[in-house]
């Protein structure tokens, strides 16, 4: 080999050397500080600002006998007040935006890891009719416990670049009430107005859909996701409730022709898991204190945490529960009594 060859070479193999000992640096400092706690809960208040990301590592490193698990609902639930209520330790596991077949993965995967004394589903009329297979926002290497798979999170850029940085501004911040802040809405205001400005400009009557439209999606949804735990834990109490989203939201829902179908899901609900002496059932979507009180959302959805808290003190002293199909009809029949005596925004 010639010395141009042989300088080339050891060039090269350098060059190589330095490049792995940067990955080998840049996943050892992801693997050090770990933002998205997939190794160990930190001992550094992570900034739980993307559920999907952070949920993970929550669900697996966590302690805790006890979930509540739904969409953005429950973002603004205090697991202290759960704790407290139920005599539990608690974490909440929400997904913005999801449908019950991410809540089914979650609640899978958190009954593999931990044994549950308590497990509180926030069920959402619209997230029983989603796709049965919708996987989007579950990232399956945050979820397995395949080491390999965990060369996404190591190498990261966005993790190392951003997650990292953002992350250890935080050192020193207390921890004591992360459970508790995690996913809360910071820059929002609870007032009607804000009801009102959150509804669209104009909401034509439109036809009433079938009640029964997409009824098997629920039912699959119900069947695969959710009654596959129940059954296999008997030794889990499940609640089961539905969340109370304002009259705003169910005369949109009416405007728009989709409230029958929502109130036959919920229905479905009752038909398929009242028979497990291991669930119980609530109804707060007709809770007409709660939901004609505009002043209690940020938008025609979304309630205070104030009711979050409220919400699980009813659960504990048996407030608003469903026994039988007809006790949630009566329910939806309630909700459509407050629709037609809302004052809404349009003719």
């Amino acid at each position: 080999m010639t010395p141009i060859l042989r300088t080339a070479r050891r060039w090269t193999l350098a060059v190589l050397a330095l490049l792995l000992a940067l990955l080998a640096l840049c996943a050892l400092t992801v693997f050090l500080v770990d933002p998205f706690e997939h190794y160990r809960e930190s001992a550094i208040l992570p900034l739980y600002d993307q559920e999907s990301y952070n949920n993970p590592g929550i669900a697996r490193n966590y302690d805790y006998n006890a979930v509540i698990l739904g969409t953005s609902m429950v973002e603004m639930s205090h697991p202290s007040v759960i704790d407290e209520v139920f005599g539990v330790s608690s974490v909440k596991l929400p997904m913005r935006g999801s449908h019950t077949a991410q809540m089914g993965w979650q609640l899978t995967h958190v009954l593999d890891t931990h044994p549950l004394d308590l497990a509180i589903l926030a069920v959402d009329a619209y997230s029983l009719m989603g796709p049965p297979d919708d996987d989007e926002e579950i990232i399956e290497y945050l979820w397995n416990d395949d080491p390999l798979d965990d060369v996404n999170y190591l190498l990261n850029a966005d993790v190392l670049l951003v997650k990292i940085p953002k992350m250890l501004r935080s050192i020193g911040k207390p921890l004591d009430t992360k459970r508790d802040d995690m996913y809360q809405w910071t820059d929002v205001v609870f007032s009607a107005q804000s009801v009102y400005d959150s509804m669209p400009a104009s909401a034509p009557q439109q036809e009433m859909t079938p009640a029964d439209y997409r009824l098997e999606r629920s039912t699959e949804n119900i069947r695969r996701h959710l009654e596959p735990s129940i059954a296999a834990h008997p030794e889990t109490e499940f609640i089961i409730y539905m969340p109370p989203y304002s009259v705003a939201y169910w005369f949109l829902m009416t405007r728009c022709g989709l409230s029958e179908q929502q109130f036959r899901s919920r229905a479905r609900v009752c038909e398929l898991l009242l028979e497990y002496p291991n669930v119980r059932i609530y109804d707060f979507s007709c809770r007409e204190e709660w939901v004609t009180n505009l002043n209690n959302y940020f938008d025609y959805s979304h309630h205070s945490g104030e009711i979050s808290d409220a919400l699980m003190r009813a659960i504990a002293a048996g407030e608003n529960r469903v026994l039988t199909v007809e006790d949630m009809e009566r329910g939806s029949q309630r909700i459509r009594e407050l629709v037609s005596a809302f004052d809404a925004p349009y003719p």
